[in-house]
């Protein structure tokens, strides 16, 4: 159940991200689009910036605490944020709401890990990424159904979604801080090479800029343009509603297919084809293959984000991984709307950004298969009950005598 908490937390922020970019759009096209870029990427520096010091400082036993904490800072925050209209005002409550934002997604990150028995990463992250691109599908369905009404019904789900994160953490039982968790132990996938999962945590990296900078453009500048062009705010949220819940359904599914992972091919397939689809949409742009078109895209994006988590929290320093991933996240959402908003005037097309969209990721892929180089993989082994690898007068079999060095 505590993964209820990072869906209501992205129902909030998608539901202000939503209106706030729609608003913008409605003021007309010579201000709106490039006040969404700035607001969008300042959003994401902030996210950035504390995602890297959230990440050296957390922790098993500090995370929930600041779970709670933040869940409180990003309600009041969020509800501040509909409140305003002017633009800088709405700047410093757009970089209050990064702050909270990333305190809560890298603790809550953390946190989940020490409650994941060793071997359960993969469907962890799975579970993880399904609540959050859920969260994120009901968020926007939301802001379209409650932007008419006001922003004091938006309010008023705001602070609901707070009150059950709460309710959810005060009722969890926590593991004991000494059983082990999956926050100390990486999975064995395969008998994959450390040296692999080493490689593959820059592979993350790599795929979560990507996929962030290939996504925020697009939920940012689709609200703004349909509110530009008088599009009904509810059907401006569908396609975007429809790609974070089909992006949660695919991830879900494929943190059942371990295999999948550490595999190039798979790299290559999935995110190549999100490419080719992208630019697709860039020849032809119109709103009835831009709607599916936008939703398809969710299954590429759950593989992205399934993967880039999995990855960087299966080796090494793993809240620092993820640290890292949050802040790349951050980084991509500041630089991408910005770049996209610019080659967009230059060019005079709306279209464009999906052409910059569609080359970053394909550009991206070519990089990730390069830097995950060939596989290293073994025969799985024969698992063997702890009796057997017991010493003997015999000795130590020689099946037991890695497990025993």
């Amino acid at each position: 159940m505590i993964f209820v908490c990072p869906a209501v937390m992205d129902l909030t922020i998608f539901l202000v991200m939503f209106a706030v970019s729609y608003r913008l759009g409605e003021r007309g096209m010579a201000t709106g689009l490039s006040e969404c870029a700035w607001l969008t990427s300042f959003f994401m520096l902030v996210y950035m910036v504390t995602s890297l010091a959230a990440g050296r400082a957390l922790n098993r036993r500090n995370a929930k605490a600041l779970v709670l904490g933040s869940t409180g800072a990003v309600a009041l925050t969020a509800v501040l944020t509909l409140s305003l209209t002017r633009f800088w005002p709405l700047f410093g409550a757009m970089a209050l709401l990064g702050v909270a934002a990333a305190v809560f997604f890298n603790a809550f990150q953390t946190f989940m890990r020490g409650e994941s028995p060793p071997g359960g990463l993969a469907r962890t992250t799975g579970h993880y990424t399904l609540a959050w691109s859920s969260g994120c599908g009901l968020g926007l369905l939301s802001a379209g159904v409650l932007y008419r009404l006001g922003a004091a019904w938006m309010a008023g789900l705001i602070l609901a979604a707070a009150g059950i994160i709460v309710g959810m953490l005060l009722r969890h039982v926590p593991r004991p801080d000494d059983a082990p968790s999956a926050d100390e132990h990486a999975d064995a996938v395969d008998a994959a090479a450390a040296e692999q999962h080493e490689r593959y945590v820059w592979v993350a990296w790599i795929m979560i800029f990507a996929g962030t900078f290939v996504q925020r453009p697009i939920m940012s500048f689709f609200p703004t343009l349909a509110g530009r062009g008088d599009v009904d705010p509810a059907l401006a949220s569908l396609p975007l509603a429809l790609h974070m819940l089909i992006q949660g359904l695919a991830a879900a599914g494929m943190s059942r297919l371990l295999w999948l992972s550490y595999r190039r091919l798979w790299l290559v397939a999935v995110q190549g084809v999100g490419g080719l689809l992208l630019l697709g949409l860039w020849r032809c742009p119109a709103l009835t293959v831009s709607v599916p078109g936008i939703a398809l895209l969710g299954t590429w994006a759950g593989f992205a984000y399934l993967w880039a988590v999995f990855y960087a929290g299966n080796s090494g320093h793993r809240s620092r991984n993820v640290g890292v991933n949050e802040a790349l996240v951050g980084l991509a959402g500041f630089s991408s709307p910005l770049i996209t908003e610019r080659i967009m005037k230059w060019s005079g097309s709306d279209a464009a950004m999906y052409a910059v969209c569609g080359v970053a990721l394909l550009l991206a892929t070519a990089v990730q298969y390069v830097v995950a180089g060939p596989a290293c993989r073994t025969a799985q082994p024969e698992i063997l009950p702890a009796a057997a690898c017991e010493p003997s007068r015999g000795g130590i079999p020689p099946s037991c005598q890695e497990k025993h060095q």
